[in-house]
């Protein structure tokens, strides 16, 4: 068994490369921001962007408001209601979670939108993470149902 004292440099270039070690966003109060553009397909690909807002209830249950454009002829406004489950513990800097709910859509006319997806938060420091989100829209036009998916990347701030 080595000495202690040399296996020092090896234990610390470890944790270097693990990243660093986060708590914040499993502390119940905590809020989030997330600045957020990607795509939404059906049948041909839109650009979106979009900001969303949520409050850490406990450490794996968050509430979600999100507000997004999708640019198309005529501009899609979404707003939705999100309920989020992280599923890291710990001091995980990769974060996956779960997330749902529902909301609208409007584009001249006004939909009821369902939502479900979800994604990977990976933490470049204890307050600053990276996040991708992949998300179904359900809603119904004229009686048919019709589906939405959406891919987004985003810069996300816990305060």
């Amino acid at each position: 068994r080595p000495p202690r004292s040399t296996l020092f440099p090896y234990t610390t270039l470890f944790r270097s490369l693990l990243g660093p070690t986060v708590s914040a966003q499993f502390l119940p109060g905590v809020s989030e921001i997330t600045g957020f553009g990607g795509v939404t397909i059906n049948g041909k690909n839109k650009a979106t962007t979009g900001i969303a807002v949520a409050l850490n209830m406990s450490p794996q249950m968050g509430l979600e408001g999100e507000v997004g454009v999708i640019f198309t002829k005529d501009e899609t406004l979404t707003i939705s209601g999100n309920a989020v489950l992280n599923l890291g513990y710990g001091t995980s800097f990769v974060v996956p979670y779960l997330t749902g709910g529902a909301g609208m859509l409007n584009n001249g006319g006004t939909e009821i939108a369902l939502n479900l997806g979800g994604g990977f938060k990976l933490f470049v420091e204890p307050n600053l993470a990276l996040r991708t989100d992949f998300r179904v829209f359900l809603t119904t036009e004229d009686g048919d149902v019709e589906d939405l998916e959406r891919f987004y990347a985003g810069v996300e701030i816990l305060f």
